[in-house]
């Protein structure tokens, strides 16, 4: 074992494919406790969790399920963070600066180690952005830089091929640009880096049991506020109608679930429900290519017959949001009200159908109806409501693993399919993979339906300005509503969070989910 990582058995991850936010959240219903006096340091806190990590395990360059993104956002460090509204703050970087079109500056903390007690520098940012770059899961975040330089001890200097708007996005997004030490990662194997941590972050992963849990524990060197837990567990609860009753026995005292309902249920056993932030587009991507979806008139008719806050109310018990792209949750997302199509128009929608001349569309839906199952009731009520305006919509439930080669071979593509969207580090990259080259679900090239909507978008990645960025964004939002290039019903929370907060203390959920409340929590002793 390498002992530059924090010692403990250990396992390899279980090559799972994680799908999260399948359902919804709500709001901090039962509001916290009143603190019961200072905080105590010590003690261990057992959270239960309905996923764990899956390939790539924790390692925070290659992992890509939102359940390793949660432990590694508690280990690991970025050089930026942002509060819920969007504001970015410092974190291991205390300056930032954007002297020309091309280049950003970073003034890094003096004080902090690595968990191995290895002094933090510029050389680890170098080593952290040139991993990423090289081949990491969030390397397309970093398409346009060209290098970074350690410009100084605790200075890195970054440097673009063009302007690039989603930067500072990117490197504030507490789960996109995690910075390892050269040390410790760089001389790990692949097993140590898949199961152990050795971040600068407050609590540091020691044990993995494959199939059971992992286990945090208090970094002593932590660089922030003070940390009082002694040991953080994350127990693996598959099951979440098990995992609920974990909550109801005071096995855990807190939870992570996808079905908004139980999260409910634990609401009722006298759980705090913490705010959700709707994050995950419940997405529905379009077949452009050939059926009723190819002509725009047909796909204005579709969105307009959509009652959008009915689904959110009734099919999804008020647990979700009105959103479009990005998410409803996301610091950059327009209000989905000021879009074209999205106000419920039945006799325009029969308008539409007519001068497409299909009064009756026939449209096929494919959704993934085992792991996403409780989005059924979404489709269903869609379904109803399409019929008013002479659209019959045929819901497939058909397995992930079919409806994965859809977007490879395009062998079973159907009118549409539904994916639920995994969180982004910016706005625009949640029309990236369906407008450009390449893109995974991209069935628009060469459609001049979509070519100002992806103009748009390429602007907006080389803007010069935040501020230039965030109005070409609502620009492209807007084109791509207009165009109904994809459907998005409503969006949910990443996970729906609970905790007893007549003993965990001092802890807030965040909007990024990643936790970071942990950092200063502590247990009624």
């Amino acid at each position: 074992m390498n002992k530059r990582f924090l010692t403990g058995a250990a396992a390899a991850a279980v090559a799972v494919l994680v799908l999260t936010g399948c359902t919804s959240g709500g709001g901090d219903a039962a509001g916290p406790a009143e603190p019961a006096g200072d905080p105590v340091a010590g003690g261990t806190l057992t959270w239960g969790v309905p996923a764990e990590p899956s390939a790539g395990g924790i390692d925070p360059m290659v992992a890509s399920a939102i359940a390793a993104e949660v432990i590694d956002s508690i280990a690991y460090d970025t050089l930026l963070t942002r509060d819920d509204d969007g504001t970015i703050q410092p974190a291991l970087a205390t300056e930032w600066e954007q002297v020309d079109e091309l280049t950003w500056v970073f003034q890094l903390r003096d004080d902090v180690t690595f968990a191995d007690g290895t002094p933090f520098d510029a050389g680890d940012v170098v080593y952290s952005f040139e991993t990423l770059k090289a081949g990491s899961r969030n390397a397309t975040y970093l398409s346009s830089m060209e290098s970074v330089e350690a410009t100084g001890d605790h200075e890195v200097t970054f440097h673009f091929s063009q302007p690039d708007g989603t930067f500072l996005d990117a490197v504030s997004a507490r789960q996109t640009f995690l910075i390892v030490g050269e040390e410790a990662y760089g001389g790990a194997t692949e097993e140590e880096r898949q199961t152990l941590s050795s971040g600068t972050g407050a609590y540091q992963v020691t044990e993995w049991k494959q199939g059971v849990s992992i286990t945090m524990e208090k970094n002593e060197d932590y660089w922030g506020e003070e940390s009082y837990l002694d040991t953080i567990v994350f127990e693996f609860y598959p099951d979440e109608n098990t995992l609920l009753a974990a909550v109801q026995q005071g096995s855990v005292q807190a939870a992570s679930f996808i079905d908004g309902s139980l999260a409910q249920q634990a609401e009722s056993a006298g759980f705090t429900l913490g705010d959700a932030a709707f994050r995950q587009n419940l997405a529905i991507y379009i077949n452009p290519e050939a059926g009723p979806l190819a002509d725009i008139n047909v796909r204005r008719a579709f969105a307009l017959a959509l009652d959008r806050q009915a689904l959110v109310d009734t099919a999804m018990l008020g647990n979700a949001g009105v959103s479009f792209v990005p998410p409803a949750g996301d610091p950059g997302a327009p209000d989905a009200a000021d879009l074209p199509y999205y106000t419920r128009d039945v006799d325009e929608a029969k308008k539409l159908l007519k001068e497409a001349g299909q009064p009756n569309p026939e449209i096929t839906l494919s959704y993934m109806g085992d792991v996403a199952a409780a989005h059924h009731p979404v489709y269903e009520m869609m379904q109803q409501q399409l019929e008013e305006a002479g659209i019959t919509l045929n819901l497939e439930s058909t397995p992930l693993s079919e409806i994965a080669p859809i977007f490879t071979s395009g062998e079973t593509w159907t009118d549409l399919v539904a994916i639920p969207g995994s969180p982004r580090a910016s706005a625009v990259f949640y029309l990236e993979p369906v407008l450009l080259p390449g893109g995974v679900y991209n069935h628009w090239d060469g459609n001049p339906d979509a070519e100002k909507a992806r103009q748009l978008l390429i602007e907006a990645k080389a803007a010069a300005t935040p501020e230039e960025y965030a109005d070409l964004v609502d620009q492209l939002a807007t084109e791509a509503a207009e165009q109904v290039l994809e459907i998005v019903p409503a969006a949910v929370p990443v996970y729906f969070e609970v905790w007893d907060s007549r003993k965990l203390q001092g802890y807030e959920n965040d909007a990024f989910y990643s936790r970071s409340g942990l950092d200063t929590a502590w247990l009624v002793q």
